[in-house]
């Protein structure tokens, strides 16, 4: 029982601890150890850090501001955060795991890549692939659901039916267009292999 009396006590100095340059510094390089990440979504980490410890989890004071843009440029200086290789990688994973070209755009748009940048990474993505992005992605997509050659044997047709709707709804919400869903779903499972990157 004592332990339950000490799980519900407080210490006296529930105060936040306070922000310094050093403390940031410490969170971006704890935080680059266990992510890869982009120059604004840092910026975006750090600034949360901030307003987790500033008293009533106030807005960044300017200081803390320039500390969190220091602590970016160091980072960035080190080659500790590189945007383009970050886009690189995110895209190509993003890729096998079956996300059609407009998702990984969005994606890396939130991250707070560039738009050029975006742009260069799928058009580096493009030339390395020999096959087209969008069917490669719906390729991965459909091995991975389970869909289309990938499915069990249905014997009833107006079964076979309902899931192959089903399966093209499922495409769709994930980004793919009805004409390469189509497409996709009728291949045979060689032709599926081929063109996964």
């Amino acid at each position: 029982m004592p332990a339950e009396k000490n799980k519900n006590k407080t210490s006296g100095n529930n105060r936040p601890k306070k922000v310094t340059a050093g403390y940031l510094e410490r969170a971006a390089l704890h935080y680059l150890g266990r992510f890869s990440t982009s120059q604004s979504n840092l910026e975006a980490v750090l600034v949360r850090k901030i307003r987790r410890r500033n008293e009533g989890f106030a807005a960044p004071s300017d200081e803390q501001l320039t500390w969190v843009k220091d602590v970016v440029s160091k980072c960035v200086k080190y080659g500790y955060v590189d945007d383009s290789r970050y886009a690189q990688q995110r895209a190509e994973s993003m890729l096998r795991r079956g996300k059609p070209v407009r998702m990984i755009a969005m994606d890396l748009k939130q991250k707070g890549i560039s738009e050029e940048e975006i742009a260069t990474t799928i058009e580096t993505l493009q030339e390395e692939s020999n096959v087209d992005m969008n069917r490669s992605a719906a390729a991965a997509f459909i091995k991975r659901r389970r869909f289309g050659c990938f499915r069990r044997p249905i014997e009833d047709r107006e079964a076979l039916l309902q899931k192959q709707q089903k399966e093209l709804a499922s495409m769709a919400r994930a980004g793919f267009g009805f004409e390469i869903s189509k497409e996709i779903l009728g291949l045979a499972e060689d032709e599926i292999i081929e063109l996964l990157v």
